[in-house]
């Protein structure tokens, strides 16, 4: 699979408190044992100096310093204000989260806004306090950021929702959705936030049993990837005559309009470059590979790499996957390589983990066990500093698969376990290293377990589908190993209860692709 990774955002990045001391004096000195035999002289200039010093602390150094100067009643009132801030940064600091939300309302009535937008929306989140985080995502993305506003409110939005769907909130997660789509903010997106938007409000709205609801947002599933997921999840099967029809045969009127939307993007942007990987992604998943090429000829050369940006990797990414289309295996080997090889930098392109991550998975999908752990050296070099807990667990699971095919069963052992004990990482990936260790009874109860469980089935139903159902065209080595365990009993019993085997019809052109190459490979066996 391609994967997308992005970077989480923390508290402690975005607090961003605007804090400012009643006077300016500064002169040297550090933090005294006994704060109460100090002057009023000394501690006001232990504290400036304090306040000024790079990695003084909020719990440590300020707030005690605060709380005498606070006590003596002698000082400046104001610094009872100054107080407040510091209180709240060290509660976010020792996650004290309750308190610092408490702290966050006090601040705001005394001290007024002091902290970012995202910052005020992670607090609530983090105390529990949803309905509050909800509201203030919402008025965040209603205001300029030069304002206040939030400076990223689309992925801002994405991520309260998966947050809120992760908490067991996901009533609350459908009122976000919901309130987002009516916001201001929705009707200036991109066309394809705006449709990305409606695509989470669409499964939302579904997974709350609202199908009337849901069907207006079916023209925002456009992309292969949803297809693939919706079609075999009976949470949908209301929907799915909808979605055949709008998918079409081979996914032909899907992919066609996918095409249609991102040369329309791109005209009316063409310097654009995110226009240019969308265009592209679109015509790899339709298998327009020679058109790939020629949009991506342009940058290919890998002296230029260091100077791109992530959307021109995410086209060479599509490039690789035409080369491998067109049996031209050897100069996508070599692009994949180039690409991965660029200094990495996790302040400037931490978008890197996912093209090291893709072309490690491309070789394990490819059975070239040799070449997968060099390169998994390298992926888990840049995921041990960047990546998710998900890009780091399928990795990990990928190269006990190589250890093991390679007889290096001693070394995977040790991996194994901590695979096996991170499976809600990544469940697809645990019960994939188990079946490569021998494991086989232990990997079906991971794929029935991620089965029963809602927010894991949809991606475990689509490992339980043929290989045909792909969007990628590189070959494979062997038998799917994930169909060889829904031939067992227990693992049929729990996969047709909640899902079902795609349609023929919903084939891609780079499933007919590895359709033919099997053929052609059981042909040459058998002759």
């Amino acid at each position: 699979m391609r994967l997308r990774i992005s970077g989480g955002a923390s508290i402690a990045a975005a607090i961003l408190l605007s804090v400012v001391p009643p006077a300016n004096a500064q002169v040297d000195g550090g933090t005294p044992a006994d704060l109460g035999t100090m002057s009023n002289n000394v501690l006001e200039q232990r504290l400036k100096t304090l306040y000024a010093t790079p990695g003084a602390s909020a719990c440590r150094d300020m707030v005690p310093l605060l709380a005498e100067v606070v006590h003596r009643k002698s000082f400046d009132p104001a610094y009872s204000a100054f107080k407040l801030r510091f209180d709240l940064q060290c509660a976010v600091d020792e996650k004290r989260y309750d308190d610092a939300y408490a702290l966050l309302i006090r601040n705001e009535k005394v001290n007024g806004p002091v902290v970012s937008s995202i910052a005020g929306v992670m607090i609530a989140l983090e105390a529990k306090q949803y309905e509050p985080a909800i509201d203030r995502l919402i008025a965040g993305s209603s205001m300029p950021a030069d304002a206040g506003g939030l400076t990223e409110p689309f992925n801002n939005f994405l991520w309260l929702d998966r947050k809120l769907g992760a908490a067991g909130r996901k009533d609350l997660a459908l009122t976000l959705d919901r309130r987002f789509t009516s916001a201001s903010i929705f009707r200036t997106l991109p066309d394809r936030e705006r449709d990305t938007v409606r695509e989470t409000l669409f499964m939302r709205e579904v997974e709350a049993g609202n199908i009337d609801a849901a069907r207006p947002l079916l023209d925002s599933i456009t992309e292969p990837y949803w297809y693939l997921r919706l079609l075999a999840d009976r949470r949908y099967a209301a929907l799915w005559p909808d979605l055949e029809r709008s998918a079409g045969p081979e996914m032909a009127t899907a992919l066609g309009a996918n095409i249609a939307k991102a040369e329309d993007e791109r005209r009316r942007d063409p310097a654009d470059v995110e226009k240019l990987r969308n265009l592209v992604g679109a015509l790899g998943e339709a298998g327009r590979y020679d058109r790939v090429l020629a949009l991506t000829g342009a940058f290919a050369d890998p002296a230029g790499f260091e100077a791109l940006s992530e959307h021109h990797f995410w086209a060479l990414d599509a490039r690789a996957d035409a080369l491998d289309a067109l049996g031209r295996e050897a100069e996508a080997n070599a692009l994949f390589d180039a690409m991965a090889a660029i200094h990495f930098d996790a302040k400037k392109n931490g978008w890197l983990i996912n093209f090291v991550a893709n072309r490690a998975a491309r070789l394990a999908r490819m059975g070239e066990w040799d070449k997968m752990l060099v390169a998994s050296d390298r992926a888990i070099f840049v995921a041990n500093q960047y990546g998710s807990p998900y890009v780091k667990q399928f990795l990990a699971a990928d190269r006990v698969c190589a250890l093991a095919k390679l007889g290096r069963m001693a070394e995977a052992l040790p991996l194994l376990a901590t695979v096996e004990q991170n499976r809600a990482d990544a469940p697809s990936s645990a019960a994939s290293a188990l079946q490569c260790a021998g494991r086989i009874d232990r990997a079906a109860e991971i794929v029935i377990e991620a089965l029963r469980d809602p927010a894991l089935r949809a991606d475990m139903l689509r490992n339980l589908q043929g290989q045909e159902y792909t969007t990628q065209a590189v070959r494979t080595d062997g038998e799917d190993d994930f169909l060889l365990l829904k031939k067992r009993g227990d693992v049929a019993a729990a996969y047709y209860e909640v899902g079902r085997d795609l349609p023929p019809s919903l084939v891609t052109p780079a499933g007919k692709l590895w359709l033919q190459r099997r053929a052609a490979s059981a042909s040459r066996a058998g002759g």
